[in-house]
């Protein structure tokens, strides 16, 4: 009772004097429970109504997110990233930012932006977490199917989830970037092409929808509509070093009178891009400039070392400098990494010469399922049209 008059207001009086034994009237009591529970219920509005903030400041955050994603670039990726997670932080059970997390992290681990090996379990433990609250969440589904994709390498899941998303969304831009991805992955550029441009075409915005449509055509082997293509995105402002990438390795196998001097200055305009470095690397092999193209070699082994990833870059140099075992080691690691590069590995003109090597041949029965996609494309097909 003394606890309660402290702590709660307990009308208590005391047997003789302030020492002595304590009591209480019932009316009192009675009294003190009626105000009491007032309080009580006044607290609980109070929790309400903060938590009832708290909703609206995560979906205010989520909104800003998903505006930006809308015009996403290499730029910006890190800035989606941060407002997701203040969302969550305020509301945790905001899936709209958890998913918009996923999406961010994907992105930014296939751009180049941050290390595969951080982002993508970043992104799996997101989707763990929205399944918790919405198993059949379609933005959840669809992040799923790029993890399915470029980090487990689950080829069946990877296309059933893009399929039922573009079921359900047949026009979702990111679903039909996926789609287009996996179409490289099952070596067929020509369907990549198409899905790319409907991509591309529902938000020209994103630079990065428009650099993967120079790279289906670079990897359909047509370097000069690839060119084309890198020029107009260029002109639409906001492109990165990914866009760079395809064009220099589109200059290589263009054979352009100029191609030394744009790689070069490429390189030079991209210092971080390790593709850029390779891609230079590989031009010097092929031109005769073998100790430029070992140094080069060097200094992305010494960076690899500190930092595991992007081996395909040196793969590239190996390629030139005709060290095929190397060159398909170091393949073999950027599959394992996730690399957006290996998914074009069917098709990829700088890796012709490894055609007939083993452990290359191997490598490739991994990636994709050619058989599977030839038998499923019209039905895949099908369902898409009774869906518009």
């Amino acid at each position: 009772m003394q606890r309660w008059h402290g702590c709660q207001g307990l009308p208590v009086h005391h047997f003789g004097g302030a020492k002595g034994s304590v009591f209480a009237y019932a009316d009192e009591i009675d009294r003190w429970l009626v105000s009491l529970a007032g309080e009580l219920r006044v607290g609980e509005a109070d929790a309400a109504d903060a938590q009832a903030e708290a909703k609206r400041r995560s979906q205010e955050l989520t909104e800003r997110a998903q505006g930006l994603w809308e015009t996403r670039s290499e730029e910006n990726l890190n800035t989606i990233a941060g407002l997701c997670r203040k969302a969550i932080e305020v509301d945790p059970g905001n899936t709209r930012a958890l998913t918009g997390l996923a999406d961010a992290m994907i992105a930014s681990a296939l751009l180049g932006v941050i290390d595969g090996s951080l982002a993508y379990p970043c992104a799996m433990e997101t989707l763990r977490r929205t399944a918790q609250i919405d198993a059949d969440d379609a933005d959840a589904m669809l992040s799923a199917a790029w993890l399915n994709m470029v980090y487990e390498r689950k080829w069946r899941q990877a296309r059933a989830h893009f399929d039922e998303v573009l079921c359900r969304h047949p026009r979702r831009p990111f679903a039909l970037s996926g789609r287009a991805m996996l179409h490289l992955a099952e070596g067929n550029p020509a369907e990549a092409i198409k899905r790319g441009w409907e991509a591309w075409r529902q938000n020209t915005l994103v630079c990065s929808l428009g650099a993967q449509v120079c790279w289906s055509h670079y990897l359909a082997g047509d370097f000069e509509q690839a060119l084309e293509l890198t020029a107009q995105v260029r002109a639409t402002g906001g492109c990165g070093a990914w866009l760079a990438e395809i064009e220099v390795l589109a200059l290589v196998q263009a054979g352009s009178a100029d191609a030394m001097e744009r790689i070069e200055a490429m390189a030079a305009r991209f210092p971080q891009s390790r593709t850029l470095k390779g891609v230079l690397g590989y031009a010097y092999a092929r031109r005769k400039q073998a100790a430029k193209a070992w140094e080069i070699l060097r200094s992305l082994e010494q960076m690899h070392a500190q930092k595991k990833n992007n081996a395909y870059a040196l793969a590239l140099v190996a390629v030139g400098l005709d060290l095929s075992q190397d060159a398909a080691r170091w393949l073999e690691a950027a599959y394992a990494e996730g690399s957006v590069w290996s998914l074009g590995f069917r098709c990829d003109p700088m890796l012709r010469q490894l055609a007939g090597d083993a452990r290359f041949e191997l490598l490739l029965r991994k990636i994709g399922t050619t058989t599977a996609s030839v038998l499923e494309t019209a039905a895949s097909r099908e369902r898409l049209a009774r869906a518009v």
